[in-house]
């Protein structure tokens, strides 16, 4: 199973960039989505963004990535 997060790029220099992904600042490669820009939300696989998203489908992937994270705290959580 793959899984891609979902970023902001921060800073762009030719095909490398640094992307903000929940507070961490993040590299990544960009040679896939060559029209990217600053301030552009991604998709992030394996060090490569591999996609450029608008900010409702981050917002729902942030949300996604929320409630997966609570779940999981909820399911390992000793009683």
């Amino acid at each position: 199973m793959c899984l891609a997060v979902a970023g902001k790029i921060v800073e762009l220099d030719g095909e490398n960039a640094i992307v903000d992904v929940r507070g961490n600042r993040v590299e990544a490669i960009t040679a896939m989505v060559p029209d990217v820009k600053v301030e552009d939300y991604v998709l992030l696989h394996a060090g490569f963004a591999i996609a450029i998203i608008d900010e409702q489908e981050y917002l729902q992937h942030k949300r996604t990535m929320e409630e997966l994270a609570n779940y999981a705290q909820d399911l390992f959580q000793p009683e």
